[in-house]
């Protein structure tokens, strides 16, 4: 089953929880300074997760089942300019 990370496709199978995708997400992410120096700050990363234009929230995670097609979108707290 195909669904959509920040519009790349990723492939999913069928019974994957949101939860698993906050996962991965947050796993691949760890790395980054920004990210790094968040948590530091906050003990935390603070990543806000969309679910089909939805804002998820943390007591949500476990709800949802990830379907064919869904757009999933994260953004990171920080933003420059």
């Amino acid at each position: 089953m195909k669904a959509f990370i920040n519009c790349k496709a990723k492939e999913f199978k069928e019974g994957t929880r949101f939860i698993e995708v906050v996962k991965l997400i947050r796993e691949a992410k760890k790395d980054e300074p920004m990210i790094q120096t968040i948590v530091k700050k906050t003990g935390k990363d603070n990543i806000v997760f969309v679910l089909n234009g939805r804002v998820v929230k943390t007591h949500e995670y476990e709800s949802f089942e990830i379907k064919e097609g869904d757009d999933i979108r994260w953004v990171h707290p920080y933003f420059g300019g």
